[in-house]
């Protein structure tokens, strides 16, 4: 079996990376010309939790300069707004019954990717990751990572995914229902946005009780649109569900992180991250932007999850860089 790692960036990498050092054959697929360049040049600098590894994995710039074969298993970890083309352009380079395996935030990527290739999985990923720099992954967190099968089951393929994402740092399992853990991340996404807008690692909003506060609104707000919409949801096996987390930030039982001082453990959210490259877009439509709709649909205010998805855009828009607001910036907005 080789992977076929279409966009190798923090999540990609990381993914590729621990595959690689786990003695699995990677191929990549990234179309930025500077980070390709400097994998191919200087091999994908793996940072972060697991040590410091110079790892060989051959990136081309295009699905077209693949030479597909019938064992490999394609994982697609670019953003949810790049899924429609990248299945596109996967789809034009082979004709093979590929698997292809989502690995993105959101919970329509799997639906999308299902219209092209016939055998698609899902990986449910609260890893944290950062790609500051070409050619360069730091793995910042260690959390569950969930296979399964679109829309329902465990295909031999997950199972043989699993198995090899098991050989690696990661911790693992299979989940027969891979679209309600997809829902539980999305609502845990919700804060993204939030970290991006202040520029706050994971660990210093755990460690500020205002920060806190503001999430447990943000999640709480996200549970009752999903709820509403009955549509179900569900942790990782021995984590705590997002009604024990929003309860824990409200009653400061969360836990304190230490705040870290080196890059490779602080947690860097994926919207910071857009944010910080000045990319012009963000992926908040398929997160936040998906709140905002489902409440519009079933009469579910959505106040705080809108203010992120507007403010969000505005920023990417003017190719702002992460952190110019503060929680009581973004309370006075709320109340204009």
């Amino acid at each position: 079996m080789r992977f076929v790692i279409c966009g190798v960036g923090a999540i990609g990498g990381v993914l590729g990376g621990q595959l690689v050092k786990a003695g699995f054959e990677v191929l990549g697929i990234d179309p930025a010309p500077e980070h390709a360049a400097a994998i191919n040049t200087h091999g994908l600098q793996l940072k972060g939790l697991h040590g410091q590894h110079t790892l060989r994995l051959p990136v081309v710039r295009r699905a077209a300069h693949v030479a597909f074969r019938p064992e490999d298993v394609i994982l697609l970890a670019v953003k949810s707004g790049q899924c429609g083309r990248a299945v596109a352009a996967l789809r034009r380079a082979t004709r093979l019954d590929l698997p292809l395996v989502c690995a993105q935030n959101g919970v329509t990527n799997e639906a999308l990717a299902a219209r092209t290739f016939r055998q698609v999985n899902g990986l449910m990923l609260l890893i944290g990751a950062t790609c500051l720099r070409p050619g360069e992954v730091i793995h910042t967190g260690n959390g569950p990572v969930g296979v399964g099968t679109y829309p329902t089951g465990v295909h031999p393929v997950a199972e043989a995914v699993a198995a090899a994402l098991e050989q690696t740092d990661l911790a693992v399992y299979t989940t027969a229902d891979i679209r309600r853990a997809k829902w539980h991340k999305l609502l845990l996404n919700l804060n993204t946005a939030t970290l991006g807008l202040t520029g706050l690692s994971t660990q210093e909003a755990m460690a500020e009780a205002t920060v806190r506060a503001w999430m447990a609104e943000v999640w709480e707000e996200g549970v009752r649109v999903v709820e509403k919409a009955g549509l179900e949801y569900v942790e990782p096996p021995g984590m705590a569900s997002i009604g024990e987390h929003i309860h824990a930030l409200r009653t400061d039982a969360a836990p304190i992180l230490a705040v870290p001082t080196a890059a490779d453990t602080t947690g860097r959210s994926s919207l910071w991250q857009d944010l910080y490259h000045r990319r012009g877009v963000v992926e908040v439509e398929y997160l936040n932007g998906v709140i905002v709709r489902l409440g519009r649909q079933y009469g579910v205010p959505t106040p705080y999850n809108s203010l992120l998805r507007t403010v969000s855009h505005t920023m990417a828009r003017a190719r702002a860089l992460p952190g110019q607001y503060t929680i009581a910036d973004l309370r006075a907005l709320l109340r204009d």
